[in-house]
Parts: structure tokens; sequence; C-alpha cells
């Protein structure tokens, strides 16, 4: 089905991964004439011709045989993309059931990870931590200043290099002490550990994870139940990750990151930092960590 804004959405979405949803929608929609007008917006849009491969490379058996188990037929499709009040669904399913019942499935869609969150970082450290992470990030801006210099120069050399940095590990590993610290008090647990794990989602949903060669679909995603979640424990995980576990039994794991960099080219009248006269802003190691399920 087609909302009076569905459209262009499609044609102008540019968020990272919609072309996955627009794709899968698309093979979805059962109405030919709703389709051709899908790919009348498909063809406005710069990708175009990425859209049309994953739309080619897509094959909706998988989907219609899980249905088909269920006793299930697709009535209808629609795209979700921007709308909140269906939980993690990007695209919802309409079905009749063998007895003429109706249900709803949601499809989750995404691209090579299970990411089902971006969440701030500041839902787990408290406003005390919070503040003593601030007052140092000068002091490692500084140290990470001489790293980049040392290692490539020029600043146009260096920004948003994605080669490790010493420096940077070990700012976010100040974070992680501090969520693992705090982690045994933080406040409505219940409520943000179901909201990481769409434990409370409206509607049921499927996740559909695309790669190079087409996508798997995972019709029970992991969740958690919400009575035991004092009894979940944090870890440090890798070089940038807090997992989280219950019964020792990892079951997600959350990248503490910086969102564009440790430090931003900017053109605020005062920037944080003038270096090699380039103006620039402290990074935001605390506004979106993401959140991913294990498989």
């Amino acid at each position: 089905m087609l909302y009076q804004n569905t459209l262009s959405e499609i044609g102008n979405n540019v968020n990272t991964g919609v072309e996955y949803e627009i794709a899968l929608f698309y093979k979805l929609l059962p109405d030919q004439g709703e389709k051709d007008a899908v790919m009348s917006a498909i063809e406005l849009r710069a990708d175009r011709a990425k859209v049309l491969s994953i739309i080619e490379q897509t094959d909706i058996s998988q989907v219609l045989e899980q249905l088909k188990c269920r006793g299930l037929n697709l009535l209808d499709v629609s795209f979700e993309t921007q709308n909140d009040e269906v939980g993690p669904s990007d695209l919802v399913m309409y079905l009749r059931g063998a007895r003429g019942e109706r249900h709803s499935i949601g499809l989750s869609v995404k691209y090579a990870n299970t990411c089902t969150l971006n969440v701030t970082g500041k839902r787990f450290i408290t406003d005390v931590q919070l503040a003593e992470l601030k007052e140092l990030l000068p002091e490692y801006t500084s140290k990470y200043l001489k790293e980049m210099t040392a290692q490539y120069g020029a600043v146009g050399n260096w920004f948003r290099q994605r080669k490790p940095s010493a420096v940077t590990d070990q700012y976010i590993d100040l974070i992680r002490d501090a969520v693992i610290c705090s982690w045994p008090h933080i406040q409505n647990k219940s409520e943000l550990l179901a909201t990481m794990f769409h434990a409370n989602s409206p509607i049921e949903f499927w996740v559909v994870t695309y790669d190079n060669r087409g996508y798997t679909l995972m019709t029970t995603p992991a969740t958690i139940d919400v009575r035991y979640v004092n009894d979940v424990t944090v870890k440090k995980y890798r070089t940038s990750f807090v997992a989280f576990y219950l019964n020792d039994i990892m079951l997600g794991k959350m990248q503490v990151k910086f969102n564009n960099g440790f430090v931003e080219k900017c053109k605020k009248k005062n920037p944080d930092i003038v270096y090699q006269n380039t103006n620039m802003a402290y990074g935001k190691p605390f506004s979106s960590w993401n959140f991913s399920v294990e498989k």
C-alpha cells in the first residue's frame, strides 16, 4: 500500500541502508500499479542503479515460505522507515490467516550488521562521570592531534582516518570503565534493556539482513525477558565494545564510539581547537552508540 508520503520518501530518503528497504518493499508489493509508481520514484534517486541491483538479487521466496509455514498469506505491505510506532520495523506486511483472521508482521531490514538501536551514552553513565570524562577530553584531544600528526603529517592527510588510534582506544576505555562501574546502579534498567532488545515491540517483527549474496531471514530475533534484567552483567569486549551477558551467555554488544571522529572540522565562530590553521570541534563520544544483538 502507498501512503500519502510513501513515494516522496522513496524518492528522497537518503538514510544509510534505505536502498535495501526500498528494494524489498518493491518486491513484496502485490499490486502492479503501485509497483510501477514505486519504480518511477526509484528512477529519481541518485543511487537508482544500486537500488535496481538490490531488487535484482532479492528473492522474496524465503519470506513467502515462512509465511506459508505459519498459514499466512500476504495481502499487502507498507513502507514504514519513518514510523517509530511500529517498533524496529521498516516494512509492515499485512496478512490473512487460514480462517480469514488478519495479522501484521514487521520486517527490520539491515545490511551486514545486527544493529538494533543507536543509543545515547548518557543512559549508561552518571552526570558526575560524564562531567569527569568531558573534563579529560581536551587533554586526550591534544594527545590525539600529536599522534595523528606524527603518523600522517598535515591535517588534510589524516582527517577521519579509519586506521586504529591508540589515543582513541584509551579514551574509549575510560568510558567503558565508567559504564561498567555504573551498570549495577542504573535506574529504569528494565525499560532500557527492553528498548535495546525491542522486547516491547507493538507488533511481531522479523529481521532481514542483506549481504553481498542476498539476505538471511531471522523469524525469531534475539530478545530478553525483562524479569531477569538484574542478572544481566556487562564486560569489555574487544577494543571498543561493552558486552551484555545473562548466565555467561552474550546477548548483545554496544560499541562505544565518537559519532564523527575524535575531532571534527567546524565552521563555528569560536572553535574548540585551532590546529594547523584548521578550525576544529571536540568529537561527540556520548551521543550515539551502536547496540547489536547476537545472532
